[in-house]
């Protein structure tokens, strides 16, 4: 092989390295995305069940009045995950938007610290709600 060509396959090479960097930055923005959504649906069902609840306590008869609170908070705990959605959904295009701009300019470094505050809030919701679940 002459050199000019080793020379081209390595150019080559290191063009599909970059685009397949972006690929894998975009299934990450899909996970954001696919995430998002769950939560958001995950809220809404939470929400609209509450009202049902709401409401078939009031048609049955002796249907309990204390439930009525217990609803208002799912109710608002429905209306709590739709906006940790959307929050989850902004969080997602930033850093998708901040790696690609990272990967163009060869300078990406993975945000350990992120990672690491993401899951301490994770656990510290998933602590809260065993918490609230066994109360």
């Amino acid at each position: 092989m002459a050199e000019s060509e080793i020379r081209g396959l390595k150019q080559q090479q290191e063009k599909l390295h970059h685009v397949s960097e972006h690929l894998a930055n975009e299934r990450t923005m899909l996970a954001w995305i696919r995430t998002a959504i769950a939560v958001m649906t995950f809220g809404v069902g939470i929400n609209r069940f509450s009202l049902f609840l709401v409401e078939f306590g009031k048609v049955v008869p002796g249907g309990r009045t204390e439930n009525a609170m217990a609803n208002a908070h799912a109710e608002q705990l429905g209306i709590g995950l739709v906006g940790l959605g959307l929050l989850v959904m902004l969080g997602g295009t930033w850093h998708y938007l901040h790696v690609a701009r990272t990967i163009d300019d060869e300078s990406f470094r993975p945000a350990r610290i992120g990672i690491v505050l993401t899951a301490l809030a994770v656990l510290a919701l998933g602590g809260t709600s065993l918490v609230w679940l066994l109360w």
